[in-house]
């Protein structure tokens, strides 16, 4: 397939290739699944009064990573005021050893410890220390790789199961053709011919309907966004066009172009 033109399904050419009823249709929707790939990065944070050694730490929150990684962060959120090392009062400067509890050897060995003592870990051995609040940072990839079918479609009793082949004939977990690329989802506005007023116009992709898929791709990447701020995201959206077929007989029929140009038919007389 090497056009935009090859994805979109026609009934004249479902006609020449596959068994389609006789006679003129009652109803055709142009109609398209929309395909979400999503990679966003999660923020959560949380604070700690603690007791340090005098320093210049940052402040302000990190920077959005560059890629999608996780990291951690650390920065000053408040400076709580400074005074003598609340960790080493009795030896100012220095800790008991943790390792020979002070005495100075281990197993007859002499201990690495200067004496039985550390350095305070707390001041650095300043013997003054600040309380400030620390706030934690991490940042966390999350991903999003979902195919959206209008939902009246899924409603309707022969071509129940359409969006599970669909899914599965164009493939939609792997990368797309960048010609079913939507850029702008947002709708337009336009003029109405009544006294100068506008009306939204719904987006579509080349007069194929979204139906409320956009809303239900809203509402994914907000549930994977939920309890976090998202600082950074990469999105790419793509349509996949489908026609909806009815006869008066009762025949209701979905054809599209499959992942390798095929063309396909779902419903009571399904022949993929």
């Amino acid at each position: 397939m090497s056009s935009l033109a090859s994805y979109f399904p026609t009934l004249e050419t479902a006609r020449a290739h596959l068994p389609l009823p006789a006679g003129e249709p009652v109803s055709v929707e142009r109609l398209a699944m929309l395909v979400v790939h999503a990679a966003l990065i999660r923020r959560t944070s949380w604070a700690e009064d603690a007791e340090i050694a005098p320093a210049a730490l940052e402040r302000g929150e990190p920077p959005p990573p560059d890629d999608l990684e996780i990291h951690h962060h650390v920065r000053l959120d408040a400076n709580l005021g400074g005074g003598p090392c609340t960790a080493c009062t009795l030896t100012p400067g220095k800790r008991r050893c943790r390792v020979c509890g002070g005495s100075g050897t281990v197993f007859f060995t002499t201990c690495s410890c200067d004496g039985g003592f550390i350095v305070c870990p707390t001041c650095g051995g300043a013997t003054k220390s600040n309380r400030v609040r620390l706030r934690y940072y991490t940042d966390t990839p999350a991903f999003l790789s979902e195919a959206y079918m209008p939902s009246h479609i899924t409603a309707v009793p022969p071509l129940f199961g359409l969006e599970s082949r669909l899914e599965q004939d164009i493939q939609f977990q792997q990368a797309l053709p960048e010609e079913l690329r939507c850029h702008d989802l947002t709708g337009r506005v336009a003029g109405s011919a009544y006294r100068g007023g506008e009306r939204t116009v719904r987006p579509d992709f080349h007069g194929h309907d979204f139906g409320d898929t956009i809303d239900k791709a809203l509402a994914g990447l907000s549930a994977i966004g939920a309890g976090a701020s998202v600082v950074r995201h990469v999105i790419r959206a793509y349509a996949w066009p489908f026609l909806r077929v009815q006869w008066s007989m009762g025949e209701d029929l979905a054809i599209y172009v499959d992942r390798i140009g095929s063309m396909k038919v779902f419903g009571k007389n399904d022949v993929a």
